[in-house]
């Protein structure tokens, strides 16, 4: 069986596929699906360091929202 579902906006969708045997439903399987932008490339980046000590804190501008959980790393 095989199935084509637009997916026209964003956030997380969820798919499922069941069967109804004896007039039960039970469920087959099913998926998640995550929709939303690519992260942009962050700007203004700034790294600021009291001392020799401590460990610097950034800041910087994401950019447009991506609906997604994104993880940033500074390197």
């Amino acid at each position: 069986v095989s199935k084509t579902f637009p997916v026209n906006t964003y956030g997380r969708h969820t798919f499922t596929c069941k069967t109804i045997c004896g007039g039960r439903k039970k469920l087959i399987c099913g998926i998640d699906i995550k929709c939303g932008n690519p992260p942009d490339e962050p700007g203004n980046v700034s790294c600021i360091q009291m001392g020799t000590d401590s460990h610097p804190v950034c800041t910087w501008d994401k950019g447009r929202l991506t609906y997604l959980d994104t993880t940033y790393v500074i390197q």
